[in-house]
């Protein structure tokens, strides 16, 4: 797991340098910027000609040291500073001089100079902009002239690339204050920021590029942050080892509950899940008029059915009757197709008294708890909730629209509130726990907004939780692969056509990718 700073973890760490090592700032920025520079001559090999729009403070430092050294590798530049000089940070009013010594001219901003500008950038060839307004210090909406000059700038239409993120954004948060620049990449330093793996603010970010400027790996752990970039090398050794001498029963057994009249197959799709990565028996316990369903798309796993064709929905004798039946299983995951009636909120009323491990709740159990508060008394702790954005809306009494503009903030209110691990599905997904931690992802696949997808996530989180895996690591490592199984498909399928059966035929392909590291 790599860290994740907010602004002031980023700024506590240049101050620990500095003042405990003796680690002059104007070497971190030096440092940066001759990074980023030879990063954006490796992204745009054939570009000759940058626009760079540096500000007053550090990260317009950066900018400055960035068109130094792409002047020095033959590129021709146009910079335009926000500020008069003598209105710079103490360090960027060094990187000026050094600049302007070295015979580059900087434009500061004024309308004349505004034209000139536009005059470069609508010349051919045409050039790279270089974003280096405002760092991950902004914690409010951009008053003029800056929100005027990134709204022109917008309009020029340039491929652009962020220094440390899009100016407008907050390094803090995923939520957008202004609508900042879409970039096609981001250049940030020694560690992500939270607005890279966030949305909406991550889809401003185009392709993020952490560069090492040579922190101390002990300043960064003394920082203590509980927010991290999830990534493969970690994922990989989640992996349970599959022993010569292994059996069925070594790899537990998994229980999915759910399916109601028409809706046999979430059910399905989540037992044949938790099979595809690794568990070693997969029950699913659905109504009688569920169990034909069921049978047709599922074959290997075992059905436990309550009641005849006639019976639609679990109830609460068919929650007494599963008893003895929670006896002796790994792991559990109740939601795929449930329904929500009274029936079911009886069924769930009573099943989760019976339940002393922590669980997989999802899809209808998770509307049944959005309406029967007092039920979450009867949660275990430590169970996974894997709602998506509508489903956290129900939960926490807001809308669709203010969980996906505060993501991060929804899913740690959640997991604080009800002492549970939240998987938020959606572009960058992201896993919360009680103890405040936050993991984050830096991929959208929207070949995964399709129905049965999550039916397909919660199968393989109970499948990997059967094989004793802890909660926290079934669910990180069930989005990855569950992603990774995407992409593998889009290999030889359009992104339009993948459906939850093909996804899973696809799991076993992903985990022997992760397995070998690739």
């Amino acid at each position: 797991m790599r860290p994740v700073f907010n602004s002031a973890q980023a700024r506590r760490a240049d101050e620990i340098m500095q003042l405990e090592y003796g680690y002059l700032g104007i070497l971190l920025m030096e440092t940066a910027g001759r990074k980023a520079a030879h990063k954006i001559r490796q992204l745009y090999p054939h570009a000759s000609r940058f626009i760079v729009v540096a500000g007053k403070g550090c990260n317009g430092g950066d900018g400055l040291v960035i068109a130094r050294y792409l002047r020095r590798m033959g590129k021709d530049l146009f910079i335009l500073l926000t500020h008069h000089p003598d209105k710079l940070s103490s360090l960027s009013r060094i990187q000026y001089d050094i600049l302007t010594k070295y015979g580059l001219t900087c434009h500061i901003l004024s309308p004349d100079n505004l034209r000139l500008l536009q005059a470069y950038a609508e010349s051919d060839p045409k050039p790279i902009l270089i974003d280096a307004l405002i760092g991950v210090g902004l914690e409010q909406t951009l008053r003029p002239p800056l929100n005027s000059l990134i709204e022109l700038l917008r309009e020029l239409h340039l491929p652009t690339v962020a220094v440390d993120l899009p100016s407008g954004l907050s390094g803090d948060t995923g939520a957008l204050i202004n609508e900042p620049l879409r970039c096609e990449h981001t250049i940030t330093f020694q560690t992500a920021k939270i607005c890279h793996l966030v949305t909406p603010a991550a889809l401003y970010c185009g392709k993020v590029h952490v560069m090492d400027i040579g922190m101390y790996p002990e300043v960064i752990e003394r920082i203590g942050t509980k927010t991290f970039h999830v990534g493969k090398a970690s994922l990989r050794s989640y992996l349970p080892e599959r022993l010569p001498d292994a059996h069925k029963g070594t790899f537990g057994h998994a229980l999915v509950i759910g399916g109601s009249r028409g809706k046999g197959g979430a059910a399905a799709l989540a037992a044949l899940a938790a099979l595809r990565v690794g568990a070693g028996l997969v029950t699913a316990m659905v109504p009688g008029s569920a169990t034909p369903s069921f049978q047709r798309h599922a074959l290997s796993p075992m059905s436990l059915p309550y009641g005849d064709i006639q019976v639609p929905f679990l109830n609460e004798t068919a929650a007494l009757w599963a008893k003895p039946h929670l006896q002796q299983k790994n792991a559990i995951a109740i939601g795929p197709g449930l329904g929500n009636t009274l029936d079911t909120q009886g069924f769930l009323k009573e099943l989760l008294l019976h339940l002393h491990a922590p669980c997989v709740l999802d899809a209808d159990a998770l509307n049944i708890l959005s309406e029967r508060e007092e039920l979450w008394e009867r949660v275990p702790k430590g169970s996974i909730i894997t709602p998506h954005p509508g489903e956290a809306a129900r939960l926490l009494g807001t809308t669709s629209e203010n969980i996906q503009a505060r993501r991060l903030e929804s899913a740690q209110r959640l997991s604080q509130k009800r002492e549970v691990i939240v998987v938020l599905k959606g572009a960058n997904p992201i896993v919360t726990t009680p103890r405040g931690e936050s993991y984050l992802f830096s991929f959208q696949e929207p070949a995964l907004a399709k129905a049965g997808s999550g039916d397909v996530l919660t199968g393989m989180i109970v499948g990997f939780m059967a094989q004793g895996i802890p909660p926290l690591r079934a669910a990180l490592l069930s989005i990855y692969v569950q992603r990774l199984a995407a992409r593998l498909l889009l290999r030889r399928i359009h992104a339009a056509s993948l459906t939850a059966a093909l996804l899973i035929q696809s799991l076993g392909k992903a985990l022997k990718k992760l397995q070998e590291g690739k």
